[in-house]
């Protein structure tokens, strides 16, 4: 890649991180003085909350309308776009996509009742009975995650779809993994300000929530870069995206736990159960990378 290759590359880059950032860094804290409330906080009700699953959800499909507007502001037409299923070859990593969030967060399940219920017996955080309903539930949950494939596609699309292919070319990978893990955490700012993840009631807010969602970031870049270079398909991080969401331990926990024991741990703070779950998703990006790194056989 010659200079000028180069600068053009860091001027899309520079271009479409822009055009991802606005809609959240400008509507939050419109949204905020509108409503009268921080939208994400826990109290949030009525038109405070529709408002906020709303924004949401469309706010989810920045990245790729970034995506799109870069390409066609800088004319770079729209080869290399990674929306081909190529399934062909790539099946594991489909599987993948699903599976290892799931273990992930069946495993950071069981370590919140040995932190959180260790005073609970196995059987009492999770008694017998019902397991056809939460078995069920869990399904049907899983279903759910095929809604929100969309908008974790409108994620994918521009963070690995677009800006993690372009890093990869200016950078040593594990650099070009932090810098775009650090750029889609930082993207969340004005949501984790305003109580999205870790509610507004935490020691040394909003900051400690704004670390900890950027080293979360580029934990899963690392493995949604792997299985999105490695099939040359967006879909499957789009997936992973999706289970991650809608499929975490927190709600693992809620649908198989005991209603009576979950009662017991009501002030428990979500930046505690990050903390349990950052050293899981750390093992998953390790693994990663060391695969990542690898030469891939042809």
């Amino acid at each position: 890649m010659n200079n000028k290759e180069k600068k053009l590359l860091i001027i899309r880059l520079v271009i479409f991180c822009v055009l991802a950032y606005l809609p959240l860094y400008v509507m939050t804290p419109i949204l905020n003085t509108v409503c009268g409330e921080y939208i994400f906080s826990q109290t949030a009700s009525g038109s405070t909350l529709i408002a906020a699953q709303v924004f949401g959800i469309f706010g989810m499909f920045a990245p790729s309308v970034a995506h799109i507007l870069t390409r066609v502001f800088t004319k770079e037409g729209f080869k290399n776009t990674y929306l081909g299923l190529n399934l062909k070859g790539n099946i594991r990593y489909y599987i993948a996509s699903v599976v290892v969030k799931l273990v992930e967060a069946t495993f950071v399940m069981f370590l919140m009742w040995t932190i959180w219920l260790k005073d609970f017996s196995f059987s009492e955080v999770f008694p017998g009975g019902d397991w056809q309903l939460k078995i069920g539930i869990f399904l049907l949950q899983l279903a759910a995650s095929i809604i929100l494939f969309f908008p974790g596609f409108g994620e994918e699309w521009g963070w690995r779809g677009y800006m993690m292919p372009k890093l990869l070319e200016l950078m040593p990978k594990p650099v070009a993994i932090i810098v775009g893990g650090v750029i889609w955490g930082l993207w969340h700012a004005p949501l984790t300000v305003s109580g999205h993840n870790f509610g507004l009631e935490y020691k040394f807010y909003p900051w400690l929530g704004i670390l900890l969602m950027s080293v979360f970031c580029v934990l899963m870049n690392a493995f949604l870069t792997l299985l999105t270079e490695r099939t040359k398909s967006i879909y499957p991080a789009a997936f992973c995206h999706a289970v991650n969401n809608n499929l975490g331990a927190g709600i693992l926990l809620s649908i198989f736990a005991s209603q009576t024991v979950l009662a017991s741990v009501t002030d428990v703070s979500n930046i505690s159960a990050f903390w349990i779950m950052l050293p899981v998703t750390g093992v998953t990006a390790v693994v990663s990378m060391v695969l990542f790194m690898k030469k891939q056989k042809s």
